[in-house]
């Protein structure tokens, strides 16, 4: 029994040192989580006894405030009682004034604590949306035109959403601005990529952006909440302002409460989960994962463009030979003997021209959605890349206010000992005002510290049980439809050479007979 508790013993040892070994950035993330926490332990026992004097402090504000709060209602008590009734009829009036004034002012404090509740235009789209509705949508049509300064393209966005048909010309900057947005409203959400920015805007470009482009719309209409968000569901498919830079601009900027707010109502979450190991392991997993894959990608794309670029040599070259150099053979050699209808390439009625113009078409060259495939596929990792890096900046903001309401406690505590602070030598205010104005900023403050960690908390949640599963699925889904759409491009193109070669044989075979 003692051996073989020892054989189990030795097969647990090695599975171990097997996984830390294929994993080493587990230990790098625990490593992190635990610097945090200690150093919030660390924090903890400097604020206590700073803690303890605001407490102190706020009792003896409450119990000074409820002593005026009760002098001032025996007083108003007393007050009303002397009126007359039309002086209470006014006295009314003015409070029901002053009510409807200090309930502007809370709607107002509101708007500007959690902007994106207080949208007219979102009226929480994503809640509202019939996720199960099937989304159509196809970026094409890129048409160049004449700026102020320069040329540029607008490509042509249609569909169908659970709200209707809609259709609209975007830019590649507007492009561009709206997946910026989207990085700043969805912190630890992978944001489908686009093509980067350039400065050619030939038509191999051109060709290349619309399809990478119909990617990324593709990639947003399998994230729901992406895609029914005001950003881009109201703003982006179907707002009709010339300027969509400057309407998205005008967004008002979120704060930490509503990104928390936002969060919750898009995954419908009640309950906020604590950062567990399981969560660790599994987000560097994935990162582990993304940098293997990225050098692999890099050789196949390599590939991928040396393919593509033979087939469009190939294509141009088959045209030059059979569209018009054959042709031009005949004339020189056939003519003079051969009768027009017995020709084969230059007989205009055989119609070889506009059948080799087909095969020639650059727009047709299937093998561009074989580099289109694995480029996407490099624009993704960095893309899940980011979402982890807008994740750990929310660790880093949550730092900046514990650092700020560390400093605050400390003004707190020169202030109780009767010095005044760096800011309060400057100010006419009472040491006592200067207490009671610190101590709100010291709540405000705290309140924006807890949200961040809870908002760390609930990013990482979301993307360990929600978006590193459905990018996993989503990709096996792209992987598909693309190599679905590569086969039917393919049997097209050898439909036209089959075509092609049949015309050719029915040709010959014609000018046999008598």
């Amino acid at each position: 029994m003692s051996e073989e508790q020892t054989q189990e013993q030795t097969q647990t040892i090695q599975e171990v040192q097997q996984e830390q070994s294929q994993q080493p950035q587990i230990e790098e993330q625990n490593k992190q989580v635990k610097e945090d926490i200690q150093q919030k332990e660390d924090n903890q026992e400097k604020q206590e006894k700073q803690e303890q004097a605001v407490q102190q402090i706020k009792q003896e504000i409450e119990a000074k405030n409820d002593n005026q709060q009760q002098q001032e209602a025996t007083q108003q008590a007393e007050t009303i009682t002397q009126k007359e009734p039309e002086q209470e009829i006014a006295q009314d009036e003015k409070k029901v004034e002053g009510d409807q004034a200090k309930e502007q002012e809370d709607r107002q404090q509101l708007a500007e604590k959690n902007p994106e509740t207080m949208s007219s235009n979102l009226e929480n789209l994503f809640l509202k949306a019939d996720y199960s509705f099937p989304i159509e949508i196809k970026v094409g049509d890129p048409v160049q035109k004449s700026g102020g300064i320069s040329n540029y393209v607008v490509y042509t966005i249609k569909g169908k959403d659970c709200f209707g048909e809609f259709e609209a010309q975007r830019r590649f900057n507007e492009f561009y601005t709206i997946r910026e947005l989207l990085l700043a409203k969805w912190p630890g959400q992978y944001i489908p990529p686009i093509p980067e920015k350039s400065v050619s805007t030939g038509t191999e470009i051109i060709i290349e952006r619309t399809r990478l482009l119909n990617i990324f719309c593709m990639k947003m209409m399998q994230i729901k909440h992406l895609y029914y968000s005001e950003e881009f569901y109201d703003i982006f498919l179907r707002s009709t302002s010339p300027d969509i830079n400057k309407q998205i601009s005008q967004i008002p900027k979120q704060n930490v409460f509503a990104y928390t707010e936002r969060y919750k109502q898009a995954f419908q979450i009640t309950e906020i989960k604590e950062i567990s190991p399981e969560m660790i392991k599994k987000m560097s997993g994935v990162q582990i994962f993304l940098k293997q894959s990225s050098t692999s990608l890099a050789k196949l794309l390599e590939q991928a463009k040396s393919l593509s670029s033979s087939r469009k040599q190939l294509k141009e070259t088959f045209f030059t030979i059979f569209g018009l150099n054959f042709a031009e053979y005949e004339k020189q050699i056939f003519q003079e003997w051969v009768p027009q209808n017995k020709l084969i390439f230059s007989n205009p009625a055989n119609d070889f021209l506009e059948l080799a113009k087909k095969i020639r078409d650059p727009n047709n060259n299937s093998l561009d959605k074989i580099q289109d495939l694995i480029s996407t596929e490099q624009r993704d990792i960095d893309a899940f890349i980011q979402a982890f890096q807008t994740r750990d900046s929310l660790m880093q903001s949550k730092q900046k206010a514990e650092q700020k309401l560390s400093e605050e406690q400390s003004d707190l505590y020169k202030i109780m000992k009767g010095n005044s602070t760096m800011k309060g030598s400057f100010s006419k205010i009472s040491l006592e005002e200067q207490k009671q104005k610190l101590e709100l900023q010291l709540n405000e403050t705290q309140k924006e510290v807890d949200q961040y960690k809870l908002l760390f908390q609930l990013v990482t949640d979301v993307l360990t049980s929600y978006t590193i599963d459905k990018f996993k699925k989503d990709k096996h889904q792209t992987y598909k439809s693309i190599l679905a759409d590569l086969a039917q491009c393919e049997q097209q193109q050898l439909e036209i050479q089959q075509q092609f070669w049949s015309k050719v044989q029915q040709v010959i075979t014609q000018s046999q007979e008598p």
